[in-house]
C-alpha cells in the first residue's frame, strides 16, 4: 500500500472523527496541528469548555491489529509536547484539556467508531514550549 493512499485512508478517518465530535457539539479549533514532528489530529473544545485532544487511529485490514492499541508511549509523548506548545500560544497551559482517541475500524461492511475519552495523560513536564 503506498504511501499517498494510506494519508488518504487517514483524512478519511479524520474528516469523520472531526464529524462525530461536530455532532457532540464540540467546538473544532484545529486540525493537523503539528509542532517538532509531533501532530495533534484534532483539536477541540467540548460542550464543558475542556480542550480535547484528539488522535485519531483507523485500521484497513485484519492484520494491522486494533487502532485503539496503537498509541505508543513514545507517540504519547509527541501529541503531549505538542499540545503543550498548542496552550502556550492559545490561552495558557492552566486550561482544562484531555487526550482522547477516537478509534475507526474499517475493516467490516459498515466502520465502527469508538472513542475513548481520556485514553493517557500528559505527566511530564517539559520547558521547552
Amino acid at each position: 500500500m503506498s504511501h499517498s493512499n494510506n494519508k488518504r485512508k487517514g483524512r478519511f478517518a479524520e474528516i469523520h472523527a472531526a464529524a462525530y465530535l461536530r455532532r457532540l457539539d464540540y467546538t473544532l479549533l484545529s486540525r493537523n496541528y503539528s509542532y517538532r514532528g509531533g501532530e495533534l489530529d484534532i483539536i477541540a473544545k467540548s460542550t464543558s469548555g475542556e480542550i480535547v485532544f484528539t488522535e485519531v487511529k483507523s485500521v484497513w485490514d485484519n492484520k494491522a491489529g486494533s487502532p485503539s492499541h496503537r498509541v505508543s508511549r513514545s507517540k504519547q509523548i509527541k501529541v503531549w509536547k505538542t499540545a503543550c506548545h498548542f496552550l502556550h500560544f492559545n490561552g495558557g497551559e492552566n486550561q482544562r484539556c484531555r487526550f482522547d482517541v477516537i478509534a475507526i475500524d474499517l475493516t467490516k461492511a459498515h466502520f465502527e467508531l469508538t472513542h475513548f475519552k481520556n485514553a493517557f495523560e500528559g505527566l511530564q513536564t517539559i520547558h521547552e514550549c
